[in-house]
């Protein structure tokens, strides 16, 4: 028989080691709040040990992603599908939704589109791979009719998803299609639902700021949609949107 004292001991270290990844997690997230990438990188490294699981490999991609360092990021998505596809239960449709959204940083848009109808066919229902393949026209500049089509599926399939909330991307992904295609006053509606969503994030908060000063600009509405641009860049100073913020803001000086 085993003796009792080993499995208090074995027990203690299963414990111990739940308890130390429980609070790296904690402080790798307050991290992300902030938009401190380098510092979320740094404590997922002390828990991945050197052997990143699926989800280590995920979190650190999105991190390396949010951080505007989508070519490192890239790597990191496709061994994490690699690992999935070996059984493990990890929720492959959003490896592929997240790898999608590289891509389509990375400009390699027929790549992402096929991502994002992976993610739908391995059963993505949060709304977020028809968010995408509607940012992928916007980004391309075609078919905006069915870009605006795939932010009000987004919008849907976020609703029947109880208890979630709604993200503020998806209202300011349909108020720049509407601006586009000349329908301000809906574009203008879409927009103060996309800005009364709470965003807890530095790069969400950064990432509906950009969208709405890009639907203004739309609009012509320059002086209003630089207001935006210096509050997402204000948020996420070391983010792809912060940057993104700042790049118009550099623009228009």
């Amino acid at each position: 028989m085993i003796p009792a004292a080993f499995l208090i001991l074995v027990f203690a270290g299963v414990f111990a080691f739940w308890t130390w990844g429980r609070l790296v997690m904690t402080s790798c997230e307050r991290k992300m709040l902030v938009g401190d990438y380098d510092g979320a990188l740094r404590r997922l490294r002390w828990l991945s040990l050197g052997v990143p699981s699926v989800f280590m490999l995920h979190k650190g991609a999105l991190i390396l992603s949010l951080a505007g360092r989508t070519a490192e990021a890239e790597p990191r998505y496709r061994k994490a599908l690699s690992l999935a596809s070996k059984g493990s239960r990890y929720p492959r449709e959003r490896l592929h939704a997240s790898l999608g959204y590289a891509l389509m940083d990375l400009g390699r848009y027929h790549e992402a589109e096929q991502c994002f109808h992976r993610a739908i066919e391995a059963g993505d229902n949060t709304g977020n791979s028809q968010d995408g393949l509607g940012e992928l026209r916007l980004a391309e500049g075609v078919e905006t009719e069915r870009a605006l089509g795939y932010f009000n599926q987004a919008i849907e399939h976020a609703k029947r998803r109880a208890g979630r909330r709604i993200p503020g991307v998806y209202y300011a992904h349909r108020a720049w299609a509407l601006a586009l295609l000349g329908r301000g006053e809906e574009a203008r509606e879409s927009l103060a639902q996309a800005l009364v969503v709470r965003e807890p994030y530095a790069h969400g908060r950064a990432a509906v700021s950009w969208r709405a000063g890009m639907v203004l600009l739309a609009m012509q509405q320059t002086e209003e949609a630089l207001k935006h641009f210096q509050t997402g860049c204000e948020a996420d100073p070391r983010g792809k949107y912060g940057w993104r913020c700042e790049s118009q803001l550099r623009g228009a000086a």
